[in-house]
């Protein structure tokens, strides 16, 4: 996914500078993993595209070296064209996820490899459920400010997939715990026979 609308949307709500830009999209969108190289991209491409501009510069901050920072603002190309956007109609997600395909051609010997891969990603999304959480505690809703209901309506989305995810996660891991060890059963009952047999013979012989 883009960065792109989401920077557009962020300055036509409050112009900003690259750097300050970022900050709010990770607070925004945090468990999105939007670079912060990605912001500036998505304001070069924005720029040549007339949706924004720039409404004057910052100075350089702490570091005397440092450009002077561009604070950028929407026109009324760039808002026209976000709300064309926001009326369209949004495609269902590819399902294009690393692990899926691992499982799918998976092989018996990748079992065990694959079941620490599977919990590996388990833990990781409990952890970003945890921050999601604590991002909530930190920024309740409130009701009568409308980008605060939007923002924990966001909040809930992604929660739900996570919570989703997590469950996903738990039962394909307890199936490939179940597929890894019914080879070990089946070795332990033929060799459990092999030496009943054995047994039997020797005393057959004696």
């Amino acid at each position: 996914m883009s960065a792109k609308y989401a920077v557009l949307g962020l300055v036509i709500e409050r112009p900003g500078y690259g750097y300050q830009l970022a900050q709010r999209l990770e607070e925004r969108f945090g468990c999105s993993e939007f670079a912060p190289s990605g912001v500036y991209s998505a304001l070069d491409q924005l720029s040549r595209d007339s949706f924004i501009r720039s409404a004057g510069q910052m100075g350089a901050g702490p570091s005397r070296r440092a450009a002077p920072r561009t604070i950028y603002e929407a026109t009324e190309e760039g808002v026209d064209h976000f709300e064309a956007w926001m009326l369209e109609a949004s495609p269902t997600p590819p399902l294009r996820d690393e692990l899926h395909m691992k499982i799918a051609l998976c092989r018996p010997v990748d079992l065990p490899r694959l079941i620490d891969m599977v919990h590996g990603q388990e833990l990781a999304c409990m952890g970003r459920l945890r921050d999601l959480k604590q991002r909530a505690d930190e920024d309740p809703a409130d009701p009568h400010e409308w980008s605060s209901l939007m923002r924990t309506l966001a909040r809930d989305a992604e929660v739900a997939v996570w919570h989703a995810r997590i469950e996903w996660l738990q039962s394909a891991r307890e199936l490939l715990e179940q597929l890894h060890e019914e080879p070990e059963r089946t070795r332990r009952r033929t060799r459990a026979a092999v030496e009943g047999r054995s047994r039997t013979g020797h005393l057959q012989v004696l």
